[in-house]
């Protein structure tokens, strides 16, 4: 019976050195899509709770709009948005812009998108 000798230990070492380094890299690769994912990710319009008014002006100002914090159908256009302006104040402004402050073209952040207040229909006696 033939005797198989040991592979030299330098052998050992880079066989050892290349699955670490593999396995470093996969990792490396694996956290650096998730942190691109979580970049990447749109991010949720402004909530009430994180602007400090709920319950308040701005919970008034939605229900008598009919403003939406997520949006509406691809079919729905908002005839008005709510945003919050670099100085603080929130204020029902036009959708147009709105969208220019969603789109980074005027400062301030979107808080809502809304279909303006409901419409009442009167009916006149004969």
């Amino acid at each position: 019976m033939t005797d198989l000798a040991a592979p030299p230990r330098w052998l050992r070492v880079a066989v050892q050195s290349v699955r670490t380094a593999t396995t470093v890299g996969a990792l490396t690769l694996l956290v650096g899509f998730g942190a691109v994912n979580m970049i990447a990710a749109p991010q949720p319009p402004a909530s009430a709770d994180r602007l400090g008014m709920s319950s308040g002006p701005l919970d008034a100002m939605m229900q008598q709009n009919r403003c939406s914090l997520t949006g509406f159908d691809r079919t729905v256009i908002p005839s008005t948005a709510i945003v919050r302006t670099p100085e603080g104040a929130t204020e029902l402004v036009s959708f147009d812009r709105g969208w220019a402050v969603f789109s980074g073209e005027v400062a301030g952040e979107l808080v809502a998108v809304c279909l303006g207040p409901e419409k009442t229909h009167t009916v006149s006696a004969p």
